[in-house]
């Protein structure tokens, strides 16, 4: 074989390698497309979306306040300054979710998973984590909390004005 033949070679195995690495080590919720009508209802300012497919979904600056979405799943999804207070996220998976700036303010997060979620200057005020899974205090040190706050053992929140 020629070189410059073996060199091309090389060259598409390597690319090859490269593109399958890069799949292998794709976020599992980038993979995944939200029910649309999902999040349409979302968007169109419905509140009420229990056991709703919102995985990967961008929904940044909605408003879900006070709404019931028990069981939903937000994993991987883009979730950043948007309004959930007051709302029922019983079961919720938030797994490697976006809640930068969001409001979860006395919200009902009892068994919701926050495995790997951002919450930067997210707001947890009044709300109870204390049944929450996957929460790190890494988390929690970049949220803001108040006195009402309920953390798991071993956890601690910081308050902010």
């Amino acid at each position: 074989m020629s070189g410059k033949l073996v060199a091309s070679l090389i060259l598409l195995g390597l690319l090859a390698l490269a593109a399958a690495s890069r799949l292998a080590f794709a976020s599992p919720a980038a993979a995944v497309l939200p029910d649309p009508a999902a999040v349409a209802r979302i968007k169109a300012d419905e509140r009420n979306c229990p056991g709703c497919d919102l995985r990967g979904a961008d929904l940044s600056n909605t408003c879900v306040k006070g709404g019931d979405l028990t069981n939903a799943r937000f994993d991987g999804a883009k979730l950043a300054y948007m309004c959930m207070s007051d709302a029922n996220f019983t079961r919720v998976s938030f797994r490697d979710a976006d809640l930068s700036g969001a409001n979860l303010a006395r919200s009902n997060l009892a068994g919701a998973d926050l495995t790997g979620a951002l919450l930067a200057i997210t707001s947890l005020k009044g709300t109870d984590l204390s049944a929450a899974k996957g929460l790190t205090q890494a988390q929690l040190d970049d949220a803001c909390a108040d006195e009402a706050t309920k953390v798991p053992v071993g956890l601690i929140a910081k308050t902010c004005s």
